[in-house]
């Protein structure tokens, strides 16, 4: 981990902190990120305290709601278990005063098999992945379920594909080949390298944000993560990844770009845990809330 890009404190409960900000010049954006709530109405499992997701999203919305951000973000598995989990969740972010992008994780689709083509639309995405252009930003909402067991149903082409798929990767002896990651398909990556290409062009930088990591290497990451890192690295204006999937949160670097795991807010009874990202020109400065730590990080350059 190296000392000129990443820098963590204790988690903040207030988005001003004099440690880590600096004053001299304002933020481009600021939004707020939630990564895993999987609310349903089922006992806990484990670590996992299902219901009290909706007390932690409405804590996350109202203190996002205090603040002037730009938009915010989901990262991933907003329910686990039940079509009418969405009707319930939803409730706390229909008080929110800022736009919700999500993207999709895997217990999204912990559906029975004739609602699981219907998770997009109930998410109000229009498609799987997707991007948002902002002044000198472009953001990439990637579906990392693209290529998944649980994503499509087992009559479907899409799941037989996965099938064979993960068979080829654990033959591999890929450690992340298991039924709850997935992978990125080469017609979404082929869109990745286009919209990094045209932000280019247009003097943009580009954040990604997904639901399941790629780095540092772990079993929770995507099948095809090596792929994935080999593009990030070829477009170099690629400079943060945000995602999901892994509760225990994790951080890394490879080649100089930052890979930021935040922590999942199902876990743990009481603790919570969301951020708020302030996005300059220079770096980043992600101030945690709950488990969630806070870091300064510096961009790459060129």
């Amino acid at each position: 981990m190296k000392r000129r890009s990443f820098l963590t404190t204790t988690a903040l409960s207030a988005l001003a902190c004099p440690a880590i900000l600096r004053a001299s010049n304002a933020p481009a954006l600021r939004l707020g990120l939630v990564a895993d709530p999987q609310f349903a109405n089922i006992d806990t499992i484990g670590t996992r305290f299902y219901r009290q997701s909706i007390g932690k999203l409405h804590e996350a919305v109202e203190h996002f709601n205090s603040l002037k951000l730009s938009w915010c973000v989901n990262l991933g598995d907003l329910i686990d278990k039940h079509w009418l989990s969405f009707d319930e969740i939803f409730k706390p972010l229909e008080r929110s005063k800022h736009r919700f992008y999500q993207v999709l994780g895997n217990h999204d689709f912990d559906l029975t098999d004739e609602k699981k083509a219907a998770v997009p639309e109930r998410l109000g995405m229009k498609d799987r992945y997707y991007a948002v252009e902002h002044e000198k930003w472009t953001f990439l909402m990637l579906d990392t379920t693209d290529i998944s067991l649980y994503a499509h149903a087992p009559s479907t082409p899409d799941h037989e594909r996965a099938k064979e798929e993960l068979q080829r990767y654990t033959s591999e002896g890929n450690k992340s080949a298991r039924p709850w990651n997935g992978a990125v398909s080469e017609r979404q990556l082929v869109w990745f390298d286009e919209q990094c290409q045209k932000a280019a062009k247009a003097g943009r930088r580009v954040i990604v944000f997904a639901h399941h990591p790629v780095y540092p290497i772990a079993d929770l990451n995507e099948w095809n993560s090596t792929r994935i890192l080999e593009q990030i690295s070829r477009n170099r204006n690629v400079v943060a990844w945000f995602n999901g999937h892994n509760h225990a949160g994790a951080f890394g670097e490879h080649n100089d770009v930052p890979f930021i795991t935040l922590h999942g807010m199902v876990e743990t009874e009481i603790t919570t845990a969301f951020s708020v990202v302030e996005i300059f020109e220079d770096r980043l400065v992600l101030t945690g809330n709950g488990r969630e730590p806070s870091r300064e990080i510096t961009f790459r350059v060129g």
